[in-house]
């Protein structure tokens, strides 16, 4: 009798044996070696809710603060270089850039490289929000709760509760739920 395809093969041999001492130190070694990959520059305050996960090379560099709800998950080469402000319950997709738009260049006698930052370029993410892959956001803006932000889109502007957007810029294409009054 043969065995129908794409199925695994199961092991009916010996029973589940634990591993021996220093093979599971060492695996303990390599879990922690792996945080090496998570870069995290501050300058001002960070705080943190419950359950934040934060995938390697992730950078953040909030110049005064950084505030993260809890239930939080950030994909990889997650980018950060304004104040960020994140509800709880939202996923943050790989490869995501939340940038300010804080370089001023209007003064004519100075070079934009020795202009001084602008301080108003915050972003506020509201609770249950999905941003997809690739998704660049330049604030100040706010995203509001329960909105679905898809692959690729570029926020420059603020997107209202429960609507799905898309686009450059990001537009709302359509509300999340048909019936509005279920989400109280």
């Amino acid at each position: 009798m043969t065995s129908p395809p794409f199925q695994a093969p199961v092991n009916r041999g010996a029973p589940f044996r634990p591993r021996p001492w220093p093979l599971s130190s060492l695996r303990i070694g390599l879990h922690r070696l792996r945080l090496a990959w998570v870069r995290c520059t501050m300058a001002g305050d960070l705080v943190c809710g419950e359950h934040v996960a934060i995938a390697r090379n992730a950078d953040i560099r909030a110049p005064h603060h950084c505030r993260i709800g809890s239930y939080v998950s950030f994909g990889k080469n997650f980018t950060c270089e304004t104040d960020l402000e994140i509800g709880d319950h939202v996923l943050v997709s790989s490869n995501v850039a939340i940038v300010g738009n804080d370089h001023p260049f209007d003064d004519p006698g100075r070079t934009v490289y020795t202009q001084p930052r602008r301080d108003d370029s915050a972003v506020r993410v509201g609770s249950d929000v999905l941003i997809g892959f690739g998704t660049i956001i330049v604030g100040p803006v706010a995203i509001g709760d329960g909105c679905i932000v898809g692959a690729g889109a570029v926020v420059v502007r603020d997107l209202p509760p429960y609507t799905i957007c898309v686009g450059n810029p990001a537009r709302p294409v359509r509300r999340r739920f048909a019936d509005i009054g279920r989400v109280d």
